[in-house]
C-alpha cells in the first residue's frame, strides 16, 4: 500500500483527503466503478463539512473509502494472497 498519511489534526484531514483524491485520480477504472468511488469519496468530504462534524467519525469514513479503494487496486492488479 502507499505512503497513507496518518490522521491528525483538521490540517492531517486535509492532507489525507488530498492524497486519497490524487490515489483515486490517478486509477484506471472503468466508468462505473470509477462513479462509485467518487460518490463515497463525495460523501466524506461532505461529513467533513458538517458544522460540528465529529473529526474521529470523518477519519473513520476516509479509512474506509482508502480501504474500498485499496481492495479496487489489488482486485485490478490480479494480486492474490
Amino acid at each position: 500500500m502507499a505512503d497513507v498519511p496518518q490522521p491528525g489534526g483538521g490540517d492531517a484531514l486535509a492532507r489525507r483527503l488530498a492524497w486519497a483524491r490524487a490515489r483515486l485520480a490517478e486509477q484506471d477504472l472503468p466508468a462505473d466503478l470509477r462513479a462509485r468511488l467518487q460518490r463515497q469519496f463525495i460523501a466524506v468530504c461532505d461529513s467533513a463539512k458538517v458544522p460540528g462534524a465529529d473529526p474521529a467519525a470523518c477519519q473513520r469514513r476516509l479509512n474506509g473509502f482508502l480501504a474500498a479503494l485499496e481492495n479496487v487496486i489489488v482486485k485490478k492488479s490480479g494480486y492474490k494472497n
